[in-house]
């Protein structure tokens, strides 16, 4: 997982030629590393393109072999002690099992209106890292993704699937009267930071919690009687697709669902009434540092960086990616009215696998956009963003042959790393 971080960043990310959204492998990776996941099944970019009625088919198939109350287990299981792509696999099942066998109706956006299937090709190594990082995507997650998800975990007997510690019983009831005695009033994003705030979940992430709460909705433990979830009535894609407002980022039933409404206990009772809570909370797992990561580096590790605020004629390395770099130049410092320190930066004309010298960009040129427009932009926090890092000062200016821009936005050091696309094919 430690590879595929690496690979899934998003400064990865590119459309390749037959316009599929695909991620780089850093050329930092050795073959070590390929082998490693190769042997892990987990290939970066390994595109499939199901048709509708083949996803559907094969969500349902998978589904059907699927025993809930194992599935009830992992899910518990992934609270603290399992991966959290065990949280899967009990939503997908349920959706399988509740899918009916339907014709593709396209609804805006090219997905079906009854399942929320488009016809685009999916990376399965990256549906599996999603999961491995927040359990998935439930409420408009793809049909497909319900199907890998359930592909993952049938290649190994559910008698293998991971069990639930008695901690992570107790913390999934600490999830359930932490929902049950939240005010009536209470939303799902003042849910999400409520759960947050508790610290019950492993990769206690807000993105994670959100996950949590969307898959009890999906499932109809956290439901309304307009919007109940998949275990009280089959509700199709464009059902789910409603939401209040254009503010609420989740689908139904959790974008309708507030703490007066409660939890759907005879469902819990269902699904989880074999596990009943401790009598007393189990100790917590002892938390240990994770190991740090260390990248090779085509020609070392990182700029010899110059301390300081910045001053006019100082050159920046900018990490883009992790084998690739540029530089920008500070043309002139200014603090404004907030008290921010600004330096007012323009890229050069310099892409490298290695970090740039102070040597090396002597001489150099400015990039303008791929348009042809020049382009600077106000920066504050260059003395202390990662990835930004000084490294020559007192550099005359280029000369250009446009005039400075008129307009010139203002941002943080941090935007010099994301907004290179705009000035560089990367």
């Amino acid at each position: 997982m430690a590879l595929l971080e690496r690979v899934y960043s998003s400064r990865n990310s590119a459309f390749d030629d037959d316009g599929r959204y695909s991620h780089r492998i850093p050329s930092t990776f050795t073959e070590a590393d390929h082998q490693q996941l190769k042997a892990a099944g987990l290939v970066p970019n390994a595109f499939i393109q199901w048709g509708h009625d083949e996803a559907i088919d094969t969500l349902r198939r998978s589904a059907a072999k699927v025993d809930l109350r194992p599935a009830a287990d992992a899910f518990v299981a992934s609270m603290v002690s399992a991966d959290l792509a065990w949280l899967s696999v009990l939503p997908a099942a349920i959706l399988g099992r509740a899918m009916p066998a339907h014709a593709e109706e396209r609804m805006g956006g090219g997905s079906c209106r009854v399942c929320f299937f488009n016809a685009g090709a999916i990376d399965v190594t990256s549906v599996a890292y999603l999961r491995h990082l927040s359990g998935g995507d439930w409420g408009v997650d793809h049909p497909v993704n319900g199907a890998l998800a359930l592909a993952a975990a049938l290649d190994s007997p559910p008698s293998s699937w991971p069990t639930p510690t008695p901690r992570d019983v107790w913390v999934f009831h600490q999830v359930l009267e932490l929902l049950r005695g939240l005010p009536p009033a209470t939303r799902y994003s003042q849910a999400r930071t409520a759960l947050h705030k508790a610290r019950l979940l492993s990769a206690n992430r807000p993105y994670r919690c959100e996950t949590v709460l969307e898959a009890l909705a999906f499932i109809g433990i956290l439901q309304t009687p307009e919007h109940p979830g998949l275990m009280t009535r089959f509700t199709p894609a464009i059902e789910r697709d409603r939401r209040p407002s254009t503010h609420v980022e989740v689908p139904a039933p959790l974008a309708w669902w507030s703490a007066k409404e409660g939890l759907q206990e005879t469902l819990v009772a269902t699904l989880f009434g074999h596990l009943p809570r401790p009598e007393a909370e189990p100790p917590a797992p002892i938390a240990t540092a994770p190991a740090r990561r260390k990248t090779a580096s085509p020609a070392g590790s990182r700029p010899r960086s110059i301390t300081g605020p910045p001053t006019p004629g100082s050159v920046y390395a900018i990490r883009l990616r992790e084998d690739l770099w540029g530089a920008a130049y500070c043309h002139e410092v200014r603090t404004d009215g907030r008290g921010i320190l600004r330096g007012r930066m323009e890229y050069l004309d310099l892409l490298s696998p290695a970090p740039p010298t102070a040597e090396q960009v002597v001489g150099i040129g400015f990039r303008d956009r791929l348009s042809g427009e020049r382009w600077q932009t106000w920066c504050g926090g260059l003395d202390k963003t990662s990835g930004v890092k000084r490294i020559a000062v007192d550099v005359p200016a280029p000369p250009h042959g446009q005039p400075v821009p008129e307009r010139i936005p203002t941002g943080g050091a941090g935007e010099l790393r994301h907004l290179a696309g705009w000035n560089f094919k990367l």
